[in-house]
């Protein structure tokens, strides 16, 4: 890693957009000692060389804590995060924060409980390398970041600080505006909440991590730490870091809201008051308790913290726009009380609110969790049962076994990621009111697959019906019709495209002419050229779904190489155009060759 000069911005000036494939996450968790990290990089992503499918997972959320890192030895995880490149884990999310003993504050700003932060934050960041480090080593938790964004920076793309630090003990943080205690209007003391400190030494925190991350590593985002309230994000965005009161000052310029780019935030729509409304008709709670429901209220969370960035001028005109990644959340597959609980609902939901965050801009969904914590006859809490796999902590890799969940999880990847949701063509659908669903576009730019499900609005029931057909503009007569379980059955029917009976539960749709193989190609990139055949100008396309080596080449007829536009050259995840003068060459056939790593793909480019 090559040292930057210290940062000399903020995210009121800049928040780079990010164009990332959407990755479907996982939180790994802890499951014994017979389970190393690795074992759960390939339970999520599947590692074929040992014969395991996996979940679909395509990106992971583990912690990084100076309390395990600071006492074993920062090296620790060195060879598990390179692991997870190598089974297809990227643009990872790692939480951070968690001090080792020596380097915990001691002070107690909440009389029954010291702070949970590290000592030293208010020392200055950066001390010209007088230690040997660019920041001062006296400021614990600058030096903490130093070590593990230096180590394992090629592996991460976001830095999440802390694991919800809005965790409310007061019973506050729900509650709205003109409510007595509620943190819109009010400042949560220490006791309140999970830091048991100020929450400007949150902000502090985020202060540092916006220097120090920034200027090593000025390619990845920094999060706010997974929130679950609205009204903390409002107390993070009018405080600075200042000590006293969190006022503007020289030494403390800004609010919190400068130093993150990215809102990350957790959603639990079972628990948040999504499912049921007060009706003064019957004096009492109307349910409704179903999974397009939940989705829902996955978005509802999302807007309520749009309104308070909006408030605060984070809406891209007077600042640059977040971020938004959602680093967990999930429905219950088995009743608890009032709750949701059934394992259809839970399968209904995975890839409705996957569709819905490619729909409203979120980059990320990280499932809790990987893996259940007991059996369903042990379990107390929906929490413990809520894994892709069932309990893994008195088994040995080997003897796992994917739930419900999981093989859904594993079908939806495999038949959608590296695929972009495409606006446009949904709206073309015209879908009725009572169909859900949307568009893929295939790395091809010219076909798609479909998602789709009748809408469900009964309480306890996932139980729905609805009719659709495809416009007859968009050429399908037969398509091909796969279901949730895809993944392990392989199971498929060709259907006609118009009076499709659809249920509650998604289904994935293309054209019937198009090959299973095609369909299921593991793609790494595509390659296009526009307009193809070409007089003048030629604009080569190409997507990377990872960070590789490139090159791109031109050849004629002859295999006689022409231009090479690029050659061998890093190039990160993403969609790039190289655009290409053909005006002097002659008329005839020539061939674009894109090599990505060791793969190649190429087209033919028709010269006018």
């Amino acid at each position: 890693m090559t040292l930057q000069a210290q940062v000399n911005y903020t995210a009121n000036d800049q928040v780079t957009p990010y164009d990332g494939f959407f990755r479907f996450g996982a939180n790994p968790g802890w499951h014994g000692s017979n389970w190393k990290n690795k074992d759960l990089a390939n339970l999520a992503a599947g590692n074929e060389s040992l014969n395991i499918q996996g979940a679909g997972v395509k990106t992971i959320r583990p912690s990084l804590s100076d309390a395990v890192l600071g006492v074993y030895g920062y090296d620790l995880e060195l060879d598990a995060f390179q692991h997870y490149d190598e089974v297809g884990l990227t643009e990872n999310v790692v939480f951070v924060g968690y001090p080792k003993a020596e380097h915990k504050e001691t002070e107690h700003f909440c009389a029954d409980y010291p702070s949970q932060l590290f000592a030293n934050i208010y020392l200055p960041i950066w001390d010209n390398g007088e230690n040997g480090t660019p920041v001062n080593d006296d400021n614990f938790y600058a030096l903490y970041l130093y070590n593990i964004v230096t180590r394992y920076d090629d592996q991460v793309r976001f830095w999440e600080i802390w694991n919800e630090p809005d965790y409310d003990y007061s019973g506050n943080g729900w509650k709205p505006e003109g409510t007595e205690g509620n943190w819109f209007e009010n400042t949560p003391e220490p006791c309140d909440y999970k830091l048991w400190a100020p929450v400007t030494h949150y902000v502090r925190m985020l202060r540092i991590s916006y220097e120090v991350i920034k200027t090593l590593a000025p390619d990845d985002y920094v999060a706010v730490g997974g929130l679950g309230y609205a009204s903390f994000l409002d107390v993070i965005l009018r405080h600075t870091d200042n000590p006293d009161g969190g006022t503007v000052t020289d030494e403390y310029p800004l609010y919190g809201g400068a130093y993150f780019d990215v809102l990350s935030y957790h959603t639990y729509p079972h628990i948040d008051g999504s499912l049921r409304y007060w009706s003064n008709d019957i004096n009492g709670f109307v349910y409704e308790r179903h999974s397009d429901k939940a989705v829902e209220g996955v978005l509802n969370l999302k807007q309520d913290l749009q309104t308070v960035l909006n408030e605060f001028g984070y809406d891209g005109n007077t600042y640059p726009e977040k971020v938004w990644i959602i680093t967990e959340s999930n429905i219950p597959r088995k009743q608890f009380g009032e709750y949701i609980g059934s394992e259809i609902a839970q399968r209904n939901f995975l890839p409705k609110v996957q569709l819905a965050c490619e729909q409203n801009g979120i980059k990320q969904l990280h499932l809790y969790a990987l893996a259940d914590d007991k059996t369903e006859n042990d379990a107390a809490s929906e929490f413990q049962i809520m894994g892709l796999y069932g309990k893994l902590s008195d088994i040995t890799p080997g003897e796992e076994s994917r739930n419900v969940l999981g093989t859904t999880s594993a079908t939806h990847s495999m038949l959608l990621y590296g695929k972009r949701y495409d606006a446009e063509r949904t709206a073309e659908m015209n879908l009725p009111a009572n169909v859900g669903g949307g568009a893929y576009r295939w790395n091809d730019g010219e076909n798609y697959t479909y998602l789709l499900w009748a809408k469900t609005n009964t309480d306890e029931s996932e139980v729905a019906q609805a009719t659709y057909s495809f416009p007859a503009s968009f050429g399908h007569t037969q398509v091909k019709w796969l279901e949730w379980d895809y993944a392990t059955t392989e199971n498929q029917q060709i259907i006609g495209a118009e009076d499709i009976t659809l249920t509650g539960a998604p289904v994935y749709l293309f054209d019937a002419s198009l090959s299973q193989t095609t369909v299921l190609a593991k793609n790494t990139f595509f390659l296009k050229a526009n307009p193809n055949p070409v007089t003048n100008k030629v604009n080569i396309e190409f997507e990377l779904l990872a960070a590789a080596n490139v090159q791109l080449t031109i050849y004629n007829a002859n295999g006689k190489l022409i231009k090479e536009l690029i050659d061998h050259q890093s190039r990160g995840l993403g969609a790039y155009t190289q655009s290409f003068d053909m005006k002097e060459l002659p008329a005839g056939m020539y061939t674009c060759l894109l090599q990505v790593n060791e793969k190649i793909a190429t087209i033919q480019i028709v010269k006018q």
